[in-house]
């Protein structure tokens, strides 16, 4: 019974810190966003529960470094061998491309609502397998589970954010949700150096069932529901989102923006063949090819080893590891302002050329260790070129992704578009992740800092030439720039710019006139 006593004790005390970090995140965000919550609130309190989804993903990444850890070293209660271990970092990236598709045939059949609420259940199911036997065969079906439910992740709640925000503030509500990854795996790395797998677990059903309940009281988008004919329902929860009772002009535009009829899933794959829609799906997906190859996974991975070879002494390797993932919290934070102000091929153009100037500074480093110098003067170099990577990475490179699926995809084509993204995602995401090693083995560390950074520059040449400006439009304005003839992607907004469904500020004056 003690045993039992105490576990509750520990799951208890970690709640209780992840509330106390949620409440620092949530009244900086509080701060960051005062002045244009507005009547925008629903859309605002709707993306925080959804980064409690993200807060699971984020622990399911996290969870890793220090149970395999435990695992291989004999902490544990379960021993594995190496090539198990191996087994439990790759099975997680097997499935991801399953979830994406069961996603999009969820979003197509039942909405973005209930496609994002059915993220609850593989994760549900993954923290369960913990509690029913402690052994390989139990971890790997979990893995299977949670890699599945980050396929689903990634390609539902961008439509989501998509379908119900105000254009005003869609980029900082897509970097919310997006910053829970950063903390959920923070928390992750912490917790399970001091908690068992049990504990650990116990934690995760806990916060799933906090999404899963919090999120199921929220109405279906508006776009969704159109899109079934069911208008009424439609205006009752445009209102909700939008505190507003007149939406009989937003309506309207919505009408024209969904269209008349619904497209099935296999119609929805034959429009992609479209020019445009291939445009923008070669678009989306030539952005998280280059997200992946950027060392996104691999050097959070890494980093501990990482620093270790670089010979960092003067901190704990251990310590500079939690000391990043605190940066990358506030660099994520900071983005909620930066997407929405500077704009989202702006500050990918400035998060791709920090991450490319930093990579080469790590491979510099390690030249320079090559060559025979003296480590005590440059592993500050290392340090100083690890922090700034991870801001870069989180003001730029990890949001804005997420932001473009959101917003770019026609209503036709979105869910097999963004399926089509997640699935290109992940696979560069297992590839870069199982490659890292025998590269390094097969060349050096310097190689594949170099070409890692030689790859971000590609996307800085992509992001400045092909990508365009969506900050602040509607979705049927994105539409109508992406049909323009090639080179006009400026973005620049027009006083013949449509009115988008969620915007308020275009009313607010006309309205006080009458």
């Amino acid at each position: 019974m003690r045993p039992v006593v105490l576990e509750i004790h520990r799951i208890v005390d970690v709640i209780v810190s992840c509330v106390s970090l949620s409440q620092i995140v949530m009244k900086t965000i509080s701060k960051l966003t005062s002045a244009s919550r507005g009547k925008t609130w629903p859309q605002w309190l709707a993306a925080m529960i959804i980064h409690v989804l993200s807060l699971l993903v984020g622990l399911v990444s996290g969870w890793t470094s220090p149970f395999l850890a435990k695992l291989t070293g004999g902490s544990e209660t379960l021993v594995i061998s190496k090539d198990e271990a191996s087994w439990v970092a790759s099975l997680f990236s097997v499935t991801r491309p399953v979830g994406a598709v069961v996603a999009a045939v969820v979003v197509n059949k039942f909405g973005a609502k209930w496609a994002v609420l059915a993220n609850g259940v593989p994760h549900a199911l993954a923290w369960g397998c913990f509690f029913v036997r402690e052994s390989v065969t139990s971890i790997y079906v979990s893995r299977l589970l949670s890699g599945f439910a980050v396929g689903m992740y990634y390609s539902t709640f961008p439509l989501f954010i998509g379908e119900v925000a105000s254009p005003r503030i869609r980029g900082a509500l897509v970097s919310l949700v997006a910053q829970g990854l950063a903390i959920g795996t923070l928390l992750g790395n912490v917790l399970g150096a001091y908690v068992g797998m049990t504990t650990f677990a116990g934690v995760g059903i806990v916060m799933t069932a906090i999404f899963f309940f919090g999120f199921l009281l929220f109405p279906d988008s508006p776009h969704y529901l159109v899109k079934v004919k069911r208008v009424a329902d439609a205006e009752a929860s445009m209102r909700f989102y939008n505190r507003r009772e007149d939406v009989g002009e937003e309506m309207e535009e919505l009408k024209r923006f969904v269209g008349s009829r619904r497209v099935s899933t296999r119609e929805s794959v034959r429009q992609l063949g479209t020019p445009v829609n291939r445009k923008i799906v070669g678009m989306v997906s030539c952005v998280y090819v280059f997200m992946q190859l950027s060392g996104l996974y691999t050097i959070s991975l890494y980093m501990e080893i990482i620093l270790t070879d670089l010979k960092v002494d003067v901190v704990p390797p251990a310590v500079i590891v939690v000391a990043v993932g605190l940066v990358g919290v506030a660099s994520g934070l900071m983005s909620m302002y930066t997407n929405d102000r500077a704009g989202r091929r702006t500050m990918l153009a400035i998060s791709s050329a920090g991450v490319c100037v930093t990579l080469f500074l790590l491979g510099v480093n390690q030249l320079l260790l090559d060559l025979g110098y003296d480590p005590a003067v440059l592993q500050y170099l290392t340090i100083s070129a690890i922090v700034l990577y991870q801001v870069f990475m989180c003001v730029g490179i990890i949001p804005i992704p997420s932001c473009l699926m959101s917003e770019m995809f026609p209503s036709q084509v979105k869910e097999v578009g963004t399926c089509l993204a997640n699935v290109t995602s992940a696979v560069f995401a297992f590839i870069t992740s199982k490659s890292y090693q025998p590269l390094v083995d097969a060349t050096s560390q310097v190689f594949v800092f170099w070409a890692y950074s030689l790859v971000v520059l590609f996307m800085f040449v992509f992001t400045v030439v092909v990508l365009p400006e969506t900050k602040g439009k509607s979705l049927q304005d994105i539409q109508e720039m992406m049909g323009k003839p090639r080179g006009d992607v400026s973005g620049r907004q027009t006083p013949t710019s449509r009115a988008d469904p969620f915007d308020n500020s275009r009313r607010e004056f006309p309205r006080q006139m009458k």
